[in-house]
């Protein structure tokens, strides 16, 4: 049963990636939007009936299994001997970034902006900092049994650096205008940065099978 969990992470990336294009694709269809005016954001694609229902559901039902992925991987942690208020630190981090995601669908830019902005705050960017705790803790764990092969960890670092630099710039750029846009427009680039480390987690966990072996002790954190 641990083996299939562990696939989660991969299929949640599948989900949304599919789920944000399909969106984007039936606001082209329907002419929600001009391509001729320039690349839509998201959050304008989705802010229209009948794909603004479509952007509810995939935004929902992908909160929901990264909630899911967070409370699996804090189990981990815990039978690894991770400190407890460090774990609940990764923990809450998580959940908080799955809520903002269903802030994000269920509040629309159109109907309730305030609201879609710190969707997309906690959304994307408690969403990076939780991936970098999890580096965090596969670095300052290095010492101990770690699954997965050793390019993981580089991988881990590049990822999360890019997704950073890429929040860091949209946000830079927006500076003083629709910052909704920031967060909204890059489910299709920022997303897939945001989604590929917990890819590289699937891939690891399935190697593990989830076959959790506490260590002696706990890891002071």
């Amino acid at each position: 049963m641990w083996g299939y969990l562990s696939l989660l992470p991969a299929f949640l990336a599948i989900w949304a990636v599919a789920g944000i294009w399909t969106v984007f694709a039936l606001a082209v269809a329907n002419k929600s939007v001009n391509l001729n005016e320039g690349f839509p954001y998201i959050s304008i694609c989705g802010s229209y009936p009948p794909q603004s229902c479509l952007f509810s559901q995939v935004l929902n039902m992908g909160a929901a299994l990264a909630a899911w992925i967070c409370i699996l991987r804090y189990h981990q942690l815990q039978d690894w001997g991770v400190t407890r208020r460090f774990n609940q630190l990764i923990l809450w981090t998580g959940l908080l970034s799955a809520l903002g995601t269903s802030m994000v669908g269920n509040f629309q830019q159109k109907n309730q902006k305030p609201t879609h902005l710190t969707g997309a705050f906690l959304a994307f960017f408690v969403g990076i900092l939780y991936f970098w705790l999890q580096l965090l803790l596969f670095w300052r764990k290095k010492n101990l049994p770690q699954p997965g092969s050793p390019w993981i960890g580089p991988l881990r670092l590049g990822l999360c650096t890019i997704c950073t630099i890429l929040m860091v710039k949209k946000r830079h750029r927006h500076t003083g205008r629709r910052i909704c846009e920031d967060g909204g427009r890059d489910w299709s680039d920022a997303s897939a940065s945001q989604r590929l480390p917990t890819i590289t987690e699937a891939k690891r966990e399935t190697r593990n099978r989830f076959s959790l072996q506490p260590s002696e002790g706990t890891w002071p954190c």
